[in-house]
């Protein structure tokens, strides 16, 4: 028994690095960056949020720049899945404000 818990214990714990290598980790300047993307997009038309955003963020980048910025769709979906989680009058409200909106959207995400 002894000789399988010396090799049951460090599995596991090559498991749970491996997972938590494996699970993505977004820097608060890519989620602010994504927010303020989201926000200032047109949001009449829900199907279109993850295409305007991959234009705005893919068509940021000069040709000669050294870090180009790609789109990481599961962030993006993050941001809608916030936007949706929110009410209609709650949308409608930051629709009008981006500054309001950013905020919202990162209280609504950290909670």
């Amino acid at each position: 028994m002894l000789k399988n818990l010396r090799f049951i214990i460090p599995l596991l714990a090559l498991v749970g690095a491996v997972a938590y290598w494996l699970t993505p980790h977004y820097s608060e300047e890519e989620e602010s960056y994504y927010r303020a993307v989201f926000c200032t997009i047109d949001h009449d038309d829900p199907q279109n949020f993850s295409r305007d955003m991959e234009n705005i963020i893919e068509g940021g980048n000069s040709d000669y720049a050294l870090r180009k910025n790609h789109y990481i769709s599961a962030l993006g979906e993050r941001m809608i899945d916030t936007w949706t989680s929110l009410s209609a009058q709650q949308q409608a409200e930051l629709k009008e404000n981006q500054q309001k909106c950013r905020d919202i959207m990162s209280d609504k995400q950290r909670s």
